[in-house]
């Protein structure tokens, strides 16, 4: 283990995310190829996107490649890191299981959603029976202040009573997961985007001086990296259930993980977040249950208004890049400029506060496009002719 050995965490670090990006990508390969030997393909259909049987296990491939470099590389810095790891690999390795027996053979939504309730139970049981008041594992005891613009020493934040920590955490992890996992509607979305924020929470670790929580950031990254080059458009293969699922619980994880930046990712996510919450609120109002399948979500309606489905994952791309640089320059100005960290604690707030009321300004103007552009039709594809390793992800 690299962080046992004396070296540099910037070394250790860029060692894990090369290390966990070409196990990803080798196992991935593997996995593609095994899927379609054994026929464990996603078949198209009238409730999919692609039209071609794609294998659809990837994210066991993301699974064990963070596994087996964070294993390596990575060891906890803290007894709140070790309790949190201590209950994420457990739990990671159960919903992914879980996931792949899914997406071969199918389960329904509730029993879904009970396998997600015993993954977060497996999460935060090691805190549960050895965590104290200020190192509690995975359990969400405490969150920062999402209007405070403030820098790594000077940080409000509110703690939650254990009653309340609780169905907390397992609110904002099954939420994760679901998010994601609503979100892996076409080539390359889901995992980019994962990506991209396990970039900025590597990034905004760093420069709160939590190194060994970026270590597991990177290597976190390099894992999903590793994957994407397989399932860019056409896709050779999707991460399925199963990835969806580990990708939203590994990001759950790593917010809190590090000091709670939840808001962090509430930010990076908040376009797909605002989304599925619209959705669902759509479902309920419809009579139809949160996880009745539709194709209701924002890529669908971008697909079917005319863009690509590689225009509409870079727009993704691009604006979670965009909140992710929001996220990093909300920690470097205080520093950077120490008049800014001296402003009224209202103005520093309204500054943050403008940060989160951008992503629903965006969210609007986007489906005031899709509103415009929208055309009676079948989505477009940006494949119109598959070819037997195409295919498009599965709404």
């Amino acid at each position: 283990m690299l962080t046992l050995l004396g070296i540099p965490p910037a070394v250790t670090l860029l060692c894990g995310f090369a290390l966990a990006l070409v196990l990803s990508f080798l196992f991935t390969g593997l996995i593609g190829r095994l899927s379609r030997r054994m026929g464990w393909l996603d078949q198209p259909s009238e409730r999919r996107v692609h039209r071609v049987p794609v294998p659809r296990l990837g994210g066991v491939a993301i699974f064990l490649a963070f596994v087996l470099t964070g294993l390596l590389v990575y060891w906890p810095g803290s007894l709140h890191e070790a309790l949190a790891y201590a209950g994420f690999l457990p739990a990671a390795l159960f919903i992914t299981a879980v996931m792949a027996y899914d997406d071969v053979k199918g389960l329904p939504p509730g029993i879904k959603l009970g396998l997600q309730t015993v993954t977060v139970v497996i999460l935060i049981l090691p805190g549960l029976l050895f965590g104290n008041a200020q190192e509690h594992g995975a359990i969400i005891a405490f969150v920062h202040n999402p209007l405070h613009f403030a820098n790594a020493k000077n940080v409000l934040s509110l703690n939650i009573p254990l009653l309340l920590a609780l169905p907390f955490t397992w609110f904002w992890t099954v939420g994760m997961m679901n998010t994601i996992n609503f979100v892996d509607g076409l080539d390359g979305l889901a995992g980019g985007i994962t990506m991209i924020a396990a970039v900025a929470l590597m990034v905004v670790s760093v420069l709160l001086g939590q190194y060994l929580v970026a270590v597991l950031c990177g290597i976190f990254a390099g894992s999903v990296l590793g994957f994407l080059p397989h399932n860019w458009n056409p896709a050779k293969i999707f991460m399925g259930d199963s990835g969806a699922m580990f990708l939203g619980l590994a990001l759950a994880v790593l917010a809190n993980i590090g000091g709670a930046k939840l808001t962090t990712v509430l930010l990076l996510l908040g376009i797909p977040v605002l989304d599925v919450a619209l959705v669902i609120l759509q479902r309920m109002r419809g009579g139809r249950g949160a996880m009745h399948y539709d194709m209701r979500h924002l890529h669908h309606k971008l697909l079917a208004s005319g863009f690509t489905q590689r225009q509409i994952v870079l727009i993704y791309y691009s604006l979670t890049g965009f909140f992710g640089l929001l996220a990093v320059l909300a920690l470097i100005l205080p520093d950077a400029f120490p008049i800014v960290s001296n402003i009224s604690i209202v103005g520093a707030s309204l500054a943050h506060l403008i940060e989160l009321v951008l992503v629903g300004l965006v969210m609007a103007i986007i489906l005031g496009i899709v509103i415009r552009r929208h055309k009676p039709k079948q989505p477009v594809f940006s494949n119109p002719t598959p070819t037997p390793e195409g295919g498009v992800r599965k709404g």
